[in-house]
């Protein structure tokens, strides 16, 4: 490894956990949720069972947010785009723990990545990222959140109400080297600030560190044709460690999950037009970006939240 991303690489700061998000570019079908089912059965069952693992949670996208002059996009663009992006998002105790995944079920993923060729324009790729922040409450029902109440004494902190139609704006943001600190720091003010609007529920931050070459489907020629030859016991190989995705300028994705679309719309402009979260998010996270930042919108298809109370030390 060279020094400079060696010694970029290992200065990053240990997390509770890691997070890798599968991402492919796939057709906008109509039964695209029984067939991402079918199709992740299995690999589901996989992740489950490898050491590390911490939960899921598996988003489509709904729509973009029109900014930096994009007045084709929309938040609800569901019926208009014909091809949408689908996040398999995974968290782990550590980055080798999704490795390891890779390394041992290799099988299992590449049949379920067989399985959706016919709808896939681009993608697989899974970056690795390392949680800045995370404040993000376990969605519990009014039951059960009624039940936590009279058990605690009134104390549901850590928990939010399911509204059954949860989004959550994804922010991707691309600093300027030697601003990552600033950014990191303006942007929890930022979404501290943010939580008091209506319809808020968290948001979480996350930095890349890195890309999962066997989980972007990509391996070695020669470790393909052996495998196609024997299947039994050979091994793809991988064309590139981790750290090797390692970006410069820094990239970080920005999470924000609102009660519902409508919630969203008209609670994230508040970014850029209350005055007290402009005035820090204008000169240190926005003029900290070489770009203005790619925004979309996705909901949740299927989720399993236990990395929440872990997150927040609840287990």
């Amino acid at each position: 490894m060279p020094n400079v991303l060696k010694k970029l690489f290992d200065s990053e700061p240990k997390s509770p956990l890691y997070v890798a998000i599968n991402r492919v570019f796939v057709e906008n079908d109509p039964n695209l949720m029984q067939m991402m089912k079918q199709a992740s059965s299995k690999m589901c069952l996989a992740t489950a069972l490898t050491p590390g693992f911490s939960g899921f949670d598996l988003m489509k996208q709904v729509g973009a947010c029109p900014m930096g002059m994009r007045w084709g996009a929309s938040s609800d663009m569901r019926q208009a785009l014909s091809h949408i992006w689908i996040d398999q998002i995974t968290y782990w105790d550590s980055w080798e723990a999704h490795e390891n995944f890779h390394e041992t079920f290799e099988d299992v993923v590449v049949d379920t990545c067989a399985k959706c060729g016919d709808v896939l324009l681009d993608g697989p790729e899974e970056p690795v990222y390392r949680i800045v922040k995370s404040d993000l409450p376990k969605l519990i029902s009014k039951n059960q959140m009624l039940k936590m109440g009279f058990e605690n004494n009134g104390d549901t902190s850590g928990y939010a109400l399911n509204s059954g139609e949860t989004v959550t704006v994804m922010a991707q943001h691309i600093i300027k080297h030697g601003k990552e600190e600033e950014f990191e720091k303006a942007e929890v003010q930022v979404m501290d600030m943010l939580k008091e609007t209506s319809g808020v529920i968290g948001y979480q931050i996350l930095k890349r560190i890195g890309l999962s070459t066997l989980g972007s489907a990509h391996a070695t020629v020669e470790s393909i044709m052996e495998d196609m030859q024997d299947s039994s016991g050979s091994k793809l190989k991988r064309t590139a460690e981790v750290w090797e995705g390692y970006t410069l300028p820094a990239q970080y994705l920005v999470m924000v999950e609102f009660e519902s679309l409508a919630a969203a719309q008209s609670g994230m402009p508040h970014v850029h037009v209350k005055p007290e979260i402009l005035f820090i998010h204008g000169p240190k996270v926005f003029n900290n970006c070489i770009r203005v930042p790619s925004v979309y919108l996705s909901d949740s298809m299927f989720a399993e939240h236990s990395y929440r109370e872990i997150l927040q030390g609840k287990k």
